[in-house]
């Protein structure tokens, strides 16, 4: 998997914190600019200028929570994807636009959290403490890209995350393993750096901004954005084929 590069590119603009939520604020900050950072370089450029639009659109997507079933969640991701379409051909102010690519941002890592929906009583114990855990571990935490062909995002939007979904027990799982070692709940203060806990922190951070890159390539495609530039994607040799 390639590593996210950052430097001088990196957009400094916070998220505003939010009340009850996933991911803690530096959590969502970082999601957002890593996002931005494997966009293709139009698109970067694009929601860079309009920051502050993209970053309410994540928040209000964030504002879901545990609201909404992975179903009703996906059904809005795919109704926000003919939308986007829709705002670039009407000629649409970009703030729009922009805060609507935020929007579906939000809602993928919405997907990609494996504790949000879980009706378990010892995930809801432990729910507040490991979004604590990831924003106290987050510089240390190495956010990679899947690639575009790994998995793919078809035109199926809904079979994508569905599959996504089936894999959320497992990290499910690996984070109570570490707050239930014998049965009995402990802090988090107790994780090293090998834990499972961790681990699944990277990955679950890396499906979520991987994701979101690879639905934002989509979107920008499908409004005939500028492709050249994209970060990690060959688009001399198969331009014709939507990642």
């Amino acid at each position: 998997m390639a590593l996210i590069r950052r430097g001088a590119m990196v957009l400094l603009a916070a998220v505003a914190p939010l009340a009850c939520f996933a991911y803690g604020p530096q959590t969502v900050k970082r999601m957002v600019t890593d996002t931005v950072l494997l966009a293709p370089a139009a698109l970067h450029s694009a929601v860079g200028a309009y920051r502050t639009d993209l970053d309410q659109g994540v928040e209000d997507a964030l504002k879901q929570n545990g609201r909404d079933s992975a179903d009703a969640l996906i059904s809005i991701l795919e109704s926000e994807a003919q939308r986007i379409p829709g705002l670039a051909r009407q000629q649409a102010d970009f703030s729009r636009i922009a805060y609507h690519f935020g929007y579906a941002a939000g809602l993928v890592y919405l997907l990609n959290d494996p504790l949000i929906r879980s009706a378990d009583p010892k995930v809801a114990a432990i729910r507040e403490d490991y979004s604590a855990y990831i924003e106290r571990k987050l510089p240390l935490l190495i956010i990679s890209f899947d690639g575009y062909e790994h998995p793919e995002m078809g035109a199926d939007l809904g079979a994508y995350f569905q599959a996504r979904q089936s894999s959320l027990q497992r990290y499910r799982d690996a984070i109570l393993f570490c707050y239930y070692p014998h049965g009995e709940l402990v802090s988090s203060m107790t994780f090293d750096n090998r834990s499972n806990a961790f681990g699944a922190a990277q990955v679950i951070l890396s499906h979520s901004v991987s994701d979101a890159a690879k639905l934002w390539y989509r979107l920008w495609k499908s409004m005939d954005g500028d492709l050249s530039a994209t970060p990690y994607y060959h688009y001399g040799k198969d331009r014709e084929q939507t990642p």
